[in-house]
């Protein structure tokens, strides 16, 4: 066992690309006895008009080599001065840090499918930026380690999670609501070849398109909007007929799959049912709250606990909506456990580059679809 804490930091800028996401996060013990524990946390927005292009690299718009390669290191740079903010806020001289974990935003991916084969992955955030604008070790490309491994992609959070919140005799799913809505299901006692992870659907990605284009704001906030109107059924159930939702796991979607043509046609559907705004924007968070709940209320074992992360958790209507059709499962918020609700994304890079540091396989091959549990990640030095 360490005789002390070692200190990491973890920078996450999630699909939504409102900003990145910076902890410290200490680590005690080795291996599969590790734990964590959150000690600062900062969110700092990015620039617009490197969100804008962020986010239209995400959508799958073209563009050029060059202009892709400058953005990597543009959000290279964003991360970097993320993760020195957080130093400064946390009056912690960065020669503690014994390393940076980094999950930047996915430009472009292709996930691996029987009839396209393997998949690929590109994920902006440089990391040599990373470790030279910061002067620390940087551990990153996770995804693209279980990608090489035969996996999906990820969620690479399993393994962090499964760390954080297993239990002998609780068992417990995490949802994290971002862009994308992802579950880990960690059974009580479960191993971590036990765990269950992947991609439920649109988290709040068709939300906040919409919002953005009917109301002029960037989300809907504490579900304000979603809580007026009233959910159409029958648009409800033609968008839960959508090919995504019929795919058995491992998988993993993108905010590409869920951009552009798919906004049209989520417009078009709702013409066709007249379907007005307010009522569109409900129907879409009961979207979210619904495959939600039907993925959790899948698993073999009923969790005692829910565990709710990511910047979706504060749309209020939204995590009430997954309450009660979860109930009576006991579903909580993720400062129930000392995490701040937008820190699970940072923490579990923090958590990664510990693990890549000590050698460890944070891996769950079975959630994944990877061949075996691979060592997650590469190691960068200013």
């Amino acid at each position: 066992m360490a005789k002390r804490d070692r200190t990491f930091v973890g920078l996450y800028c999630g699909p939504s690309v409102d900003g990145v996401d910076a902890a410290v996060v200490a680590v005690r013990g080795e291996g599969d006895g590790m734990a964590a524990a959150q000690k600062q946390f900062v969110q700092r927005p990015l620039d617009e008009d490197l969100r804008k292009r962020v986010r239209s690299a995400a959508s799958g718009w073209s563009m050029p080599a060059g202009d892709l390669a400058r953005l990597d290191r543009e959000v290279g740079s964003a991360l970097a001065a993320a993760c020195e903010a957080l130093l400064r806020e946390a009056a912690l001289p960065g020669r503690y840090v014994q390393a940076v974990g980094v999950i930047g935003p996915e430009a472009a991916c292709v996930r691996p499918t029987m009839s396209a084969g393997p998949g690929s992955v590109l994920e902006l955030g440089s990391a040599a930026t990373v470790a030279r604008e910061t002067g620390r070790p940087v551990v990153a490309g996770f995804g693209a380690s279980d990608l090489a491994a035969g996996g999906v992609g990820g969620p690479v959070t399993a393994w962090p999670d499964w760390l954080m919140f297993r239990d002998d005799r609780l068992s417990r799913a995490v949802v994290q609501l971002g862009a994308i809505a992802t579950m880990t299901f960690v059974g009580s006692a479960a191993a971590a070849c036990e765990v269950i992870a992947y991609d439920v659907g649109p988290g709040t990605v068709l939300i906040d398109a919409l919002v953005r284009q009917l109301y002029e704001q960037e989300f809907d906030e504490d579900g304000a909007l979603a809580a007026r109107g009233k959910a159409h059924e029958p648009l409800l159930n033609e968008l839960t007929g959508g090919e995504y939702f019929q795919r058995e796991p491992p998988k993993r979607t993108h905010v590409r799959e869920w951009s552009g043509p798919a906004i049209q046609r989520v417009e078009m559907m709702a013409g066709k049912h007249r379907c007005g705004a307010a009522d569109l924007i409900t129907t879409l968070t009961e979207l979210t709250a619904r495959t939600v709940a039907g993925h959790v209320l899948k698993m073999t074992e009923r969790p005692h606990e829910v565990v709710l992360v990511g910047g979706g958790a504060k749309n209020i209507h939204l995590a009430g909506r997954i309450r009660k059709l979860l109930s009576p499962c006991s579903t909580y918020p993720a400062d129930h456990y000392g995490l701040d609700m937008r820190a699970h994304g940072a923490i579990c890079a923090a958590v990664l580059a510990a693990a890549r540091l000590g050698g460890v396989r944070a891996h769950c091959p079975a959630a994944t679809g990877a061949a075996d549990a691979a060592t997650l990640g590469a190691v960068w030095v200013p």
